[in-house]
């Protein structure tokens, strides 16, 4: 459907619920769907989407931010409430990026504004998937059901995600089942979870009488076989639920078992594929124009590169790296099924589009907190610079490496790092490894001292690091020797005459202390 289309399929209805505040030209363009979203959320990868920018003022950075991030992903428009602020900053934000903009009216409800755009998008034949990519047959089955049962419908999987849900305009609905649409995930309340246990150990359809804050709902498990699948809720209608309406839940609830069996299958099947791609795309074996068309990534889109590594505990046992991998797959299902993930010998690594530095952070935390039961403290993380050119890929994975080296030989820092905060180290890391490759770098007088300290019992390395590490200052250095001035300063004379050690020069000083500094450390 058109963006055009679906506008003057709004005013058809004569209603003001959505006006224009800047039109680049682009109504033309096609819609998959609609996105409802809150700017301190993830955003979606949902290219020719409608976002639905709910929680925001118009005013507020926050809400041109997310503009521009819809703009990059290939959002066809933003829809937002204006309530009396003042929009022309993000009016601006929108004529730059070369994006339709849309005001909904302030009285109206985001739910019922989605699930009016999904009605005018279902009758057209467009409809947008949901996160796990179920897509236009759950909802289908939802309306189907809805338009005999009279309520509201939604289908749930075990997590109690919403997979799909009626959008009828004249269903019975309540305030609980809106909230579920919006957040796409039932509330955590006591009363909701007895129900979810009597609905999953029922062998039919289970019916929960009206309460004060909630309709009256029949409920029935799907199953393949006797592995449950998830749920489906109806809303009854004033009179109750009619014997075809509990036929139809009964149908309906062995069609949706097969069309999530199949979209699991799938799924299994496109994470196979995105795993390969990002193996792939880290050896630097696919270009980025490969590799954004396997993982399907927008031009623009931004990319950040996470890395899991494991460490070892008081007993010296590292946990399995493939069960940290299918561990963070799990939560990533749940939370990022956009993301894609591989795991190697040592490390397990995650590619995030999109994944501005709050929300990656945000996301890491959360994956290592569902973990800890797991992995306890034994987890290191590591974040990559980010960029929008795939082909940079390889050189984010050398960064992810180097820094993890760093923190998971050092279990005093933190468990989530950046290269800013270890990247001192990772200098010295380097300089050690092309010392290793080209042994005629290293300054031949350096490994004489510390044989002769070695040999003789003196002490002159650990004197040239201290008054190094004091930055010259001979009392601060005698003093953490525990020797007089004079003494240390007899020592500094001496390096020179036995080793040929010079500290007279910036540039001998630093590469000396360099020198010593990875010796002692090893």
């Amino acid at each position: 459907m058109l963006l055009s289309d679906l506008l003057k399929a709004l005013s058809e209805q004569k209603t003001e619920e959505i006006r224009v505040l800047f039109n680049p030209g682009k109504l033309a363009r096609s819609i998959r769907g609609t996105v409802l979203h809150d700017p301190i959320d993830t955003l979606p990868n949902e290219p020719d989407s409608i976002l639905i920018l709910t929680g925001v003022r118009v005013n507020e950075q926050s809400a041109t931010q997310a503009l521009s991030a819809a703009a990059l992903v290939g959002y066809s428009a933003v829809i937002v409430k204006v309530r009396g602020d003042d929009a022309s900053q993000l009016v601006n934000e929108a004529q730059t990026h070369n994006i339709t903009l849309l005001a909904a009216s302030d009285e109206i409800r985001w739910q019922h504004l989605d699930a009016t755009l999904q009605a005018i998008l279902g009758s057209q034949g467009s409809r947008t998937q949901s996160a796990q990519g179920y897509g236009d047959e759950l909802y289908t089955l939802a309306n189907s059901l809805a338009s005999i049962i009279g309520g509201s419908v939604a289908i749930e999987d075990m997590d109690r995600r919403v997979l799909a849900y009626s959008s009828l305009p004249d269903q019975r609905i309540d305030a609980l089942r809106e909230q579920g649409i919006l957040g796409r995930h039932v509330p955590d309340m006591e009363r909701n979870l007895a129900q979810y246990k009597s609905v999953l150990a029922g062998k039919g359809v289970t019916r929960f009488p009206e309460v004060s804050d909630e309709f009256a709902r029949a409920a029935i498990a799907v199953k393949a076989g006797t592995k449950p699948l998830g749920t489906i809720w109806a809303i009854e209608n004033v009179g109750g639920i009619t014997k075809e309406g509990e036929r139809l839940l009964l149908e309906g609830a062995r069609l949706a078992a097969l069309h999530i069996l199949g979209s699991q299958i799938n799924n299994k099947l496109e994470f196979q594929v995105r795993e390969a791609t990002l193996r792939s795309a880290l050896d630097a074996s696919l270009s980025g124009k490969e590799i954004a068309y396997r993982l399907a990534l927008p031009a623009g889109t931004v990319l950040s590169l996470v890395g899991f590594a494991a460490i070892a505990n008081s007993n010296g046992s590292v946990p399995l790296i493939t069960h940290l991998g299918n561990e963070l797959s799990q939560y990533l299902a749940v939370f990022r099924p956009d993301a894609a993930i591989t795991t190697t010998s040592r490390t397990v690594y995650l590619l995030l589009p999109g994944g501005e530095s709050e929300s990656v952070m945000r996301l890491i935390n959360g994956a290592l907190s569902s973990i800890h039961l797991a992995f306890k403290d034994q987890i290191r993380a590591a974040i990559s610079h980010t960029s929008t050119q795939p082909a940079d890929l390889p050189s984010m994975r050398r960064e992810v490496d180097d820094i993890l080296r760093v923190t998971t030989i050092n279990p005093d820092l933190a468990s989530v790092a950046k290269l800013e905060d270890v990247h001192a180290r990772v200098l010295l890391d380097h300089v050690a490894d092309e010392l290793i490759r080209e042994p005629m770098l290293k300054h031949p007088g350096i490994q004489a001292m510390l044989a002769y300290d070695l040999e003789n019992k003196t002490n002159y390395a650990d004197s040239v690091v201290a008054w190094l590490d004091a930055v010259g200052d001979i009392a601060l250095a005698a003093e953490s020797l525990f020797i007089h001035a004079n003494t240390l300063r007899y020592r500094l004379r001496r390096v020179k005459d036995l080793f040929n050690i010079t500290l007279d020069n910036p540039d001998d000083r630093l590469a000396v202390w360099m020198q010593l500094r990875l010796v002692l450390r090893s």
